[in-house]
């Protein structure tokens, strides 16, 4: 994951007071839970979820997949229905870097 903050990932945190702002795009219905890479079209994180789109599936995987990579807590703040979203890590900046390079 380290090339993901080589080329330019770190751009697309924004800080706040109460975490880091990530933004991701999602690919439902994979076979398995993978952080596939930084998508410089969309200034997001591309992750596959195995999960189908249906009933908040996808969401609750997402949420509960990446506050293990963090190790925080991880919400939905903006996107719950679509699949570009913003979400929200409990976490500073460098954590979060931290927590991909590692992944």
């Amino acid at each position: 994951m380290l090339s993901m903050v080589d080329k330019g990932f770190e751009k697309s945190l924004k800080e706040s007071t109460q975490g880091t702002k990530v933004q991701v795009q999602v690919v439902p219905k994979g076979k398995q839970f993978a952080v596939i890479g930084f998508d410089e079209w969309n200034n997001s994180l591309k992750i596959r979820l195995t999960e189908k789109p249906k009933k908040g599936k996808a969401n609750k995987e997402l949420k509960e997949k990446l506050q293990k990579i963090f190790n925080a807590k991880v919400e939905i703040v903006a996107g719950e229905k679509k699949r570009n979203k913003v979400l929200l890590v409990h976490a500073d900046k460098k954590s979060v870097l931290k927590s991909l390079s590692k992944s």
